[in-house]
């Protein structure tokens, strides 16, 4: 089974060369913190038009996500809505909820 630094690294992956994402990322300098209950923290970070994963945690996170590994790896993978997930009370966000709401439009 996957972790979900796993799943985001191969969402990454998948997008690295991807023309859209670049010009979306263009300019931007932020940290976004991924917390799961059950596996180990991770964060991604987009500087200078480049995405990535590091271990541990940053202290300069725009948002923090924090959920259960499972429900993080439905998350990224699109099979669980963000609305949904915090609605419910299976999303955590510290931090600033509309940077969240940028990764999202960015993972879309």
């Amino acid at each position: 089974m996957s972790t979900p630094k796993e799943v985001m690294e191969k969402l990454l992956n998948e997008h690295a060369n991807d023309a859209k994402m670049q010009e979306r990322i263009k300019g931007w300098d932020k940290v976004f913190q991924f917390k799961p209950s059950d596996a180990a923290a991770f964060y991604l970070e987009i500087k200078d038009g480049k995405a990535q994963i590091k271990e541990g945690t940053s202290p300069n996170a725009s948002a923090t996500f924090i959920m259960k590994s499972n429900d993080m790896i439905d998350l990224l993978g699109g099979k669980l809505n963000p609305v949904s997930a915090f609605m419910s009370g299976k999303l955590r966000i510290e931090g600033n909820i509309f940077e969240a709401q940028m990764l999202q439009s960015l993972l879309g």
